[in-house]
């Protein structure tokens, strides 16, 4: 995919392994070149990248973002055999990545003590990104040394950490995309008929589990299946390979539908996500055009920089991939797919999110995450095959003109809208962190300053490769991965000393405070008024592990279901006291306590 110079040319994938490189790259035997040095390596890194991030989430006791991870949630606890409870906005997601974390809400019924487990769960997950890594570098011929730096420098992004320190389903994607893309490269290399089905259905299984994960997923579907069918026609990969890829497609699918149908019957009120619709209806409505044009150029905007400049110098190179002929089929495949979903996903999310006045909603962050390390992977493995200075200068150029581009075009459309937007921290994690490095603040839009201090890393990352030359470009981009991963340990720090940490604090009252203050006992049944803050009510649903939420109009007209045993409603008249708090109480019910913070009356039955 990156070969933008001639390499010595490699034998049949049949005649050596798939992540040996060609014999003319071998370096001379020695220890470091043992066979066991790289697994223990890895495995240590593993290990240690899996502490690391255990560390940074070690006062987290409880969901913060709402509502996203708690609908993951409360799927998780109904697949874990828990009572139902309502779920928010009574849609059901893509359950697959609460599949995942559910055996952590069978082996505890207290909440905190779970949250803790899906923390743990989510590192072991994320932490994979670096053995997936490592083997995408391998099949791109990149020797060994540099593979495990670039794998370290992706596993410490901040796009990959960071969503990894919620309960969210962007924690497996970067690992299912790895696979995915993997998958796809095997599946179109040379190589005996075995290989290539084992990795077509590694390819299939990682889309369908994508589709399982997340509704991006189906972008990645739609890819997979537009690949494989062209490939069945063209015979670009032997057809029993390709057939047994779209079988497995289409099992997942199923799969999903199942799993979906199989949700709706568990939560009451239950109906189907609308992420879809809402994409489908954007499009079709051409006064919205603009609007969704502005937010896909700063979905770009933000992907390109948050990955400093090296996301941009991988789009370069999947371009030149795709038009040119001089690369392999399976570097031109998986460079279209690349490309293609980066424009889909950025399309999509343009067109599906809200419009609720946020600067974040205009240069999203989550959705293009998923795909941040792969894209630093091919840079540095573009950086590691390029021959000659002027080469070098080009690609490093063209990748600034494509941010500086895509800069222009974002002020061009929608300056006008800053002023007039919400600025949300927890939705600008890459961005503010760049501009911070001159502001000295964190609160703040500043793109200026991100382009600028993105660029500034690139063109650092550029510079140690042109002091290697042609003749050490192993060394050079070694050097150039280090920074980026020393770089991306120090941003994921700051990110989480900044962001996760203090909004983990601000929402204690949401959380574990309230759970205490209230006075709730494992096994309650709540039933919440509408008034009382929308986000308390969000996270309870999962806080009460063993009991049920329900949230009903209780000062209208609504009477409280007959298995609740437990009232929350808004104190708004002092003057009335606390009785007053519920004017419609029906016989039975008796004012337990009051909590002050947030000034919420706690009824109880009996």
């Amino acid at each position: 995919m990156t070969r933008l110079a001639p390499l010595p040319p490699a034998g049949p994938e049949s005649e050596r392994p798939a992540d040996e490189p060609p014999a003319a790259d071998r370096t001379p035997s020695g220890w470091w070149h043992a066979r066991w040095v790289m697994p223990l390596a890895l495995a240590l890194g593993y290990v240690l990248n899996v502490l690391f991030r255990l560390s940074l989430v070690t006062r987290q006791d409880f969901p913060v973002v709402s509502p996203d991870e708690s609908m993951y949630l409360v799927m998780a606890r109904i697949l874990a055999g828990r009572p139902t409870t309502e779920i928010p906005g009574d849609q059901v997601i893509p359950a697959g990545y609460s599949l995942l974390i559910s055996p952590a809400l069978r082996i505890t019924e207290d909440p905190v003590f779970g949250f803790h487990l899906i923390m743990g769960i989510n590192a072991l997950i994320s932490c994979l990104v670096l053995p997936m890594a490592y083997w995408g570098m391998r099949r791109l011929n990149v020797s060994r040394p540099v593979s495990c730096i670039a794998a370290t420098a992706a596993v410490l992004a901040p796009p990959v950490v960071f969503y990894s320190q919620f309960a969210m389903a962007d924690t497996p994607l970067p690992v299912l995309v790895l696979a995915w893309l993997i998958g796809l490269h095997g599946l179109f290399s040379e190589g005996t008929l075995s290989r290539r089905i084992r990795f077509a259905l590694l390819a299939a299984f990682a889309t369908g589990y994508c589709l399982l994960t997340h509704d991006r997923g189906g972008v990645i579907i739609a890819l997979t299946g537009l690949v494989l069918l062209v490939a069945l026609v063209l015979k670009w990969a032997p057809r029993i390979a390709t057939v047994c890829a779209l079988g497995v497609l289409g099992v997942m699918f199923v799969l999903k539908q199942l799993m979906t149908s199989w949700m709706i019957s568990q939560i009451d009120g239950a109906v189907p996500s609308q992420v879809g619709n809402a994409v489908f209806e954007t499009l079709e409505n051409t006064r919205l055009l603009r609007r969704t044009v502005m937010r896909m150029i700063g979905h770009l905007w933000y992907f390109m920089t948050s990955t400093w400049g090296l996301g941009a110098l991988a789009l370069v190179v999947c371009v030149c991939a795709v038009v040119s002929p001089r690369f392999k089929l399976a570097n031109r495949v998986v460079a279209f797919v690349m490309l293609a979903l980066l424009g889909g996903i950025a399309l999509a999310a343009a067109a599906g999110l809200p419009n609720d006045h946020r600067i974040d909603t205009i240069v999203y962050a989550r959705y293009l995450s998923l795909l941040a390390p792969v894209y630093l992977l091919v840079a540095v493995a573009a950086l590691h095959h390029v021959r000659g200075r002027k080469r070098t200068l080009a690609l490093g150029a063209s990748a600034g003109i494509v941010t500086l581009g895509l800069t222009a075009a974002l002020l061009h459309m929608s300056s006008k809208q800053w002023g007039v937007s919400w600025f949300i921290l927890w939705g600008l994690p890459d961005a503010t962190f760049l501009s911070s490095l001159s502001a000295g603040t964190w609160d703040g839009f500043r793109p200026l300053r991100t382009t600028a201090a993105a660029l500034l890393v690139l063109a650092v990352v550029v510079l140690l490769r042109l002091l290697g030359g042609s003749r050490r470009p192993a060394l050079a981009t070694g050097a150039a991965g280090l920074v980026v991963a020393v770089f991306a340990g120090c941003a994921t720090v700051a990110v989480t000393a900044n962001i996760t940490r203090p909004a983990v604090e601000t929402r204690y009252g949401d959380g574990s405070g309230f759970i205490k203050g209230a006075g709730i006992r494992p096994g309650d049944r709540l039933v919440m008024d509408k008034d009382v803050r929308w986000e308390l009510r969000m996270t309870t649903a999962y806080m009460v592990l063993d009991g049920r939420v329900w949230t009903r109009a209780l000062n209208a007209k609504d009477a409280p279901p007959p298995e609740a045993n437990v009232a929350v409603v808004t104190l708004f008249d002092k003057q009335g006291g606390l009785p007053g708090s519920w004017r419609n109480a029906p016989a039975g019910w008796r004012v337990d306590r009051f909590v002050e913070d947030g000034e919420y009356v706690i009824w109880r039955r009996g």
